[in-house]
């Protein structure tokens, strides 16, 4: 059964809020159109949570800086390489884990040793389009 895109969001600035949109502009092998991180040959493009993950966690989207939230996928049970497919036809390329960083801390103490293994899942774009809420995700191979 596939999952879905509920949230997506754009790193606009350091330490500034980020942008919530309805849609965005994929740049294959560089990220989103807008996101700060969005560069060709980066491994940090586009990082994807897992919804349940931030409920067990207590975290609210946006708070870990995540640009695709997503629900019914465990996004942590994927390995490195394995490829998603969002909507009809846009497929990424599965990378490593987030890892947590001291900013974590300043969202509540004790998030930085809770959230480790849990931070998020970074997807390299592998070719060009528009994904929106509601998306279906699914697992290509």
């Amino acid at each position: 059964m596939p999952g879905k895109v509920i949230d997506i969001r754009l790193n606009i600035a350091s330490g500034q809020p980020m942008k919530v949109v309805d849609s965005a502009e994929v740049i294959a092998n560089t990220g989103l159109a807008g996101d700060r991180h969005a560069r060709s040959g980066s491994t940090r493009q586009i990082l994807v949570m897992d919804k349940s993950v931030m409920n067990d966690l207590g975290v609210k989207a946006g708070q870990i800086r995540e640009n695709l939230t997503v629900e019914g996928l465990d996004i942590f049970g994927l390995q490195p390489g394995q490829k998603l497919t969002i909507g009809d036809s846009l497929e990424f390329q599965v990378g490593g884990l987030c890892d947590p960083c001291s900013f974590m801390e300043t969202i509540r103490p004790g998030l930085l040793e809770e959230i480790d293994g849990q931070r998020g899942l970074f997807v390299t774009p592998l070719g060009g389009g528009e994904i929106s809420v509601g998306d279906e995700v699914s697992i290509s191979g």
